[in-house]
């Protein structure tokens, strides 16, 4: 008997599948099957699967796309039924390319070993006109599958077909040598990472809810509880309420048998967010994770220039999406079965984008979506767009919305002080979930020079190493453009940091819009000069509930009357 891995199929695999599987497992015991690779994170996020990858160590490997259905018909320029959105063929021929290209670059050692392709419909008659794209040895319809008796004569057809395919491809040699158990072994484990049926994977997920599950608190539980029973949800709640990682676990747990992206606006939050998915366990290689425009991007192919201008965001970027998802071929392997959206408010207040991004899911607005924002107090963009897109799919998408509003990150007197900072007027907390801190986790000081303020950053940088912390559990976040803050001046003078975009063991700084969605231990703010033109209030609220232990504050001496004047709810001048 053959090898196949896994050596079991599942309640989700098609009926075909599970018939090629039979007939594979009764090949020659040298054999190798790879049962459903999904080649997604190799192929710039498109979707690209393969239900078998056949390992024949006299001739080669055989890429195999089977399709289930009764009937299958290419006519009037589309494939039916409906469900067939591209070509089998094309499909299965992209796999074994991507699958080559990466098998190669991995391992150098199998660039000469022959990687073909062909399909199979086992329960469909197809009748292959000639044509310059498809040979005939490309294919095994009902016809042909249906008249093997055993496994070895189906197994003994696919070699043949596979020499055929070798000896009409100059690109292709024949193997001189078969491949040994040590190579077969090796091709195995460059494939294992990205099987999406695999034994213990159900155990995996399974703990991994109910660890999640320990950390939720009882008003976060319920979302996960609605992603499950409703297509389209809407998750409202403040900062620090634990919305990116209920988004993450909303997403993780969508990807165990669907295509999903989970996407932001931000750069740094995108980053972080697959740094953590990747080294999640288990591995779920359908889950596309990162910054929404750079998806975008990456997925049609597009290039980014070094120094993208407001108008590149704005115009040029979207008209060239929309131009490639008018191809139908295309939109195929690039659409999502879910989508996942942190930030949200930030992504629908450019609607041009937020109508690229729809375009990539399935059923477009009226598909399956779940999008976490924090719509009442934190808008980086222009509001009015923002509140026009949310209400336009409020109408017309009719979504389950949830709110949060117990703070689970930081202590209350930096939840309650950046309320207060920021000048809101209404209840943004329910309650805090941490107890305790005080005065010694919340400082503000005042500097009449810079020299000043980038002493008393250095001051502050030196204390909190010496209660422990690392460099990396501080983070500096400027009111300032992130080129021109006082942690970049001080970086100059022998202090070990470095911008957050950047990996490293020291302590990152950035501008606060970027950090957005991001929290460290100890934040310090600095470069607050309350009459600057392009001064936000409420930017004390964002910064500071980035902080899960302690904020420090360095603002402008001119500005001092004015901020205690917001701290304490006393209007001074």
């Amino acid at each position: 008997m053959a090898r196949l891995i896994p050596s079991f199929t599942d309640d989700q695999t098609p009926p075909g599948e599970r018939d090629v599987f039979n007939m594979l497992a009764m090949g020659p015991n040298d054999w190798v099957a790879l049962h459903s690779l999904d080649l997604t994170p190799w192929n710039r996020g498109l979707r690209t699967e393969i239900d078998f990858v056949l390992i024949v160590p006299d001739t080669g490997l055989l890429c195999i796309e089977v399709k289930s259905q009764e009937t299958i018909s290419f006519e009037n320029d589309q494939w039916n039924p409906p469900e067939i959105k591209r070509s089998p063929f094309k499909q299965a021929s992209d796999g074994q390319h991507t699958f080559y290209r990466r098998l190669r670059d991995l391992a150098p050692q199998f660039r000469n070993v022959p990687v073909v392709h062909c399909c199979v419909f086992p329960n469909a008659r197809f009748d292959l006109s000639p044509n310059l794209s498809v040979q005939p040895w490309e294919l095994v319809d009902s016809r042909t599958f249906r008249t093997f008796a055993r496994g070895e004569d189906f197994c003994a057809d696919l070699r043949a077909k596979m020499r055929m395919s070798i000896q009409v491809d100059h690109n292709l040699q024949p193997l001189t040598n078969p491949l040994s158990r040590a190579q077969i072994d090796a091709i195995i484990g460059f494939c294992f990472p990205v099987q999406k049926r695999r034994s213990g994977l159900r155990e995996e997920i399974q703990r991994h809810e109910e660890e999640i599950e320990r950390l939720l608190r009882d008003q976060q539980k319920p979302v996960l509880q609605l992603t499950a029973l409703n297509k389209r949800v809407i998750i409202n709640g403040p900062a620090g309420t634990g919305k990116t990682l209920i988004a993450m676990e909303v997403a993780r747990r969508a990807a165990a048998d669907r295509r999903v992206g989970l996407v932001c606006f931000n750069q740094l939050i995108g980053d972080w967010m697959k740094q953590q998915v990747q080294h999640s366990t288990p591995i779920l290689p359908n889950l596309i994770v990162g910054r929404a425009i750079r998806i975008l991007a990456e997925m049609t192919g597009l290039s980014i220039p070094k120094e993208p201008t407001q108008s590149y965001w704005e115009h040029d970027l979207p008209e060239q999406l929309e131009e490639r998802l008018t191809d139908p071929e295309f939109r195929a392997v690039a659409s999502f079965d879910y989508l996942v959206v942190d930030e949200a408010q930030d992504l629908l207040a450019r609607p041009r984008l937020w109508e690229c991004l729809t375009r990539f899911l399935d059923g477009g607005v009226g598909g399956s979506f779940c999008l976490f924002g924090d719509f009442d107090n934190q808008v980086f963009g222009e509001r009015g767009p923002m509140e026009h897109s949310l209400a336009s799919i409020q109408a017309s998408a009719k979504p389950t919305n949830y709110r949060l509003s117990e703070n689970c990150r930081n202590y209350k007197i930096i939840g309650d002080s950046a309320v207060r900072l920021s000048g809101f007027d209404k209840l943004v907390y329910s309650g805090y979930m941490r107890p305790g801190g005080g005065i010694q986790n919340y400082d503000i000081s005042f500097y009449e020079q810079d020299s000043q303020q980038l002493d008393i950053l250095a001051k502050w940088l030196k204390e909190f190493r010496s209660k422990g912390y690392k460099s990396s559990e501080i983070t500096v976040l400027s009111f300032r453009n992130s080129d021109d803050c006082a942690a970049a001046r001080l970086a100059g003078t022998g202090f070990n940091l470095h911008p957050a975009w950047k990996s490293g063991d020291g302590t990152g700084y950035t501008s606060v819009h970027a950090f957005k969605g991001l929290e460290n231990k100890v934040v310090i703010i600095t470069d607050v000069v309350l009459g600057a033109a392009d001064f936000h209030r409420h930017l004390f609220y964002t910064g500071m509930t980035r902080a899960s232990e302690s904020v420090r504050v360095l603002c402008d001496k001119s500005s001092q009357k004015t901020l205690i004047g917001w701290f304490t709810g006393k209007a001074l001048s």
